[in-house]
Order: C-alpha cells, then structure tokens, then sequence
C-alpha cells in the first residue's frame, strides 16, 4: 500500500495570506498521506502474517532457526512500532486541522505534542530491517524539526517558521513514504 505523499509545490514569495493557505494545504496533504501510511502500521499490528511456520512441529535441534524479516516486522510492531505510528498519524491530522483555518493557539498545542511523541518515538526499539530504520529515522527527525518550527512560528507569527515547517514536513513524508514502500516489500502487500 505505497502512498505519495508529495505536497504541491509553494511559490517562492506569495502574499503574507496566501503563504498561510498554501501551508495549509500542504499539511492538509501530507495529513492524507500520512493516513494512508497508518494502514500499513494497522496491516502489520492485524495480524496478517503467516503463522502456519509456528504451528508446525520442529524437531528437537541444538540450533534454531532466525526468525524471518517478516516475522521480525511483525515483532517490532506488536511491541510498539504500530501504537507509535498511530499516535504519529492522530497528531499529524491535529496539526493539519490546526493549520486550515489556521488557528495559532491550537497549532502551537498540537506542534508540541507531536515534537514530544516524536522525541518518545526516537527512543523506541529500531525498526529490524537497517535501511527502513534509516529512513524511519530520517522521518522522524524532518517531522521533528517541522513541529519545532510549527510551535516556534504559531508563538511568534514568524512566517519563516511556518515555511521551514513546510519544507521539513515534506522531507519527512517522502521518508515516511520510503518506509512504506520497504514494509510493503517485507510484508508482501
């Protein structure tokens, strides 16, 4: 279930409103995408990976076989991997209705939530495949950074700050992308 992400382009020096509208609908997007990523983390945390391999009987050996990649995925997420991207996903859907009409007060609540369940995110056990931790690492920090900037700008009114939001935030989805790319290749979906 791969899902693009890219948010439409923001011209360079539109008027003071416009740039406001046009975050907006980048978050608006992004908020899309990002629930189309959740559906991985709710395919991998529903149980639909095969189980038959654990049913069968193995005979007595002093060495066992490693479990696979994907039994490994579904490990990680059952201990946290899909709750974390839940509450990833909430918090980006809270920062893009926070953003469209923008209300100031409220986005700055929201873009410190979600700094603060990303930072408990990085803290997490990694994700068992290297490449995907990479890039789910990449995400969190580009995400990261896109709140601290949303909370710095909506407290100051700086619309630099809202434009590095802007810009982190799409980093962090087309990272956010590549890992569901990766979990579909693991999973077979």
């Amino acid at each position: 279930m791969s899902y693009d992400a890219t948010p439409p382009p923001v011209a360079a020096e539109p008027p003071p409103a416009k740039k406001r509208h046009t975050n907006a609908i980048i978050i608006g997007s992004t908020v899309l995408a990002i629930a189309g990523i959740a559906t991985v983390g709710l395919l991998i945390s529903s149980g639909k990976h095969d189980d038959s391999e654990a049913a069968k009987p193995t005979p007595s050996t002093k060495t066992s076989a490693a479990p696979s990649m994907a039994d490994r995925m579904h490990d990680w997420s059952d201990k946290g991997g899909s709750a974390t991207l839940t509450t990833l996903v909430a918090d980006l859907k809270q920062v893009g209705d926070d953003s469209d009409p923008v209300d100031l007060d409220a986005l700055r609540d929201s873009c410190s939530t979600l700094t603060a369940d990303i930072e408990a995110a990085q803290q997490e056990d990694p994700v068992p495949d290297t490449a995907t931790d990479k890039r789910w690492s990449l995400a969190l920090e580009h995400l990261g950074n896109s709140a601290t900037a949303c909370t710095t700008g909506a407290v100051s009114g700086d619309q630099t700050q809202f434009d590095l939001m802007a810009s982190e935030m799409d980093i962090g989805i087309k990272h956010l992308n590549a890992v569901n790319k990766r979990v579909d290749e693991i999973m077979g979906t």
